[in-house]
């Protein structure tokens, strides 16, 4: 509500404004402006993470909050205010991931609580790896179930099917060589194995 008064021949002018994401009536409201799939030195140990920045061009502070859900990770929720001098903020938020990996998941800006509609509601998601390019598009803002915010529910679980095929086959790579030199191994066992019983 804004209430502009006079002294003198008092009057009084009094009306409410409702501003939210999905109605914001020309108000600048905060928005997720980029995500980084990126390495940072985090308690002197290089760190896989997001670093998420977050616009906010309206002349007045907001204090939403940041989660992210991948298919390993399930973040706390994070400040994202932005300094009333600035206009952006960017926040590192760490992940799970091997780094090997394709990272995929959501990012959801909002206040109050993640389970529930918001005032300021933005979210996107992404794909990238770290030593390559993020992509990210907007989606639109769907509330999750948190483990902490109901235990008799299920919490919600990041799901993106090409992704994990992709990653499969990353794992599958991985893990020819390790075939390979066990294979070898036991080739060379079975020929000692009949060299033996051949000397029998």
């Amino acid at each position: 509500m804004i209430k502009i008064g006079t002294f003198g021949d008092h009057k009084e002018i009094r009306f409410n404004l409702t501003v939210n994401s999905s109605d914001p009536n020309g108000v600048p409201l905060p928005q997720i402006e980029d995500v980084v799939v990126a390495h940072e030195t985090v308690d002197d140990e290089e760190t896989l993470g997001l670093r998420i920045t977050v616009r906010n061009e309206a002349r007045r502070q907001y204090v939403p909050n940041i989660r992210v859900t991948t298919f390993e990770t399930h973040s706390r929720s994070h400040s994202a205010r932005v300094p009333m001098a600035e206009n952006t903020s960017t926040i590192f938020i760490p992940l799970n991931e091997e780094p090997e990996f394709i990272v995929a998941g959501e990012v959801r800006l909002f206040t109050g609580w993640v389970h529930n509609e918001s005032r300021i509601a933005d979210q996107v998601e992404f794909e990238g790896t770290v030593d390559g390019e993020t992509e990210v598009w907007d989606r639109e803002f769907v509330p999750i179930q948190i483990d902490y915010a109901n235990r008799d529910v299920e919490a919600y679980q990041y799901q993106n099917a090409t992704v994990k095929a992709k990653n499969e086959e990353i794992w599958r790579e991985r893990l020819k060589p390790v075939v390979a030199v066990a294979a070898a191994m036991m080739v060379g066992l079975l020929v000692v194995a009949s060299w033996l019983s051949e000397r029998r």
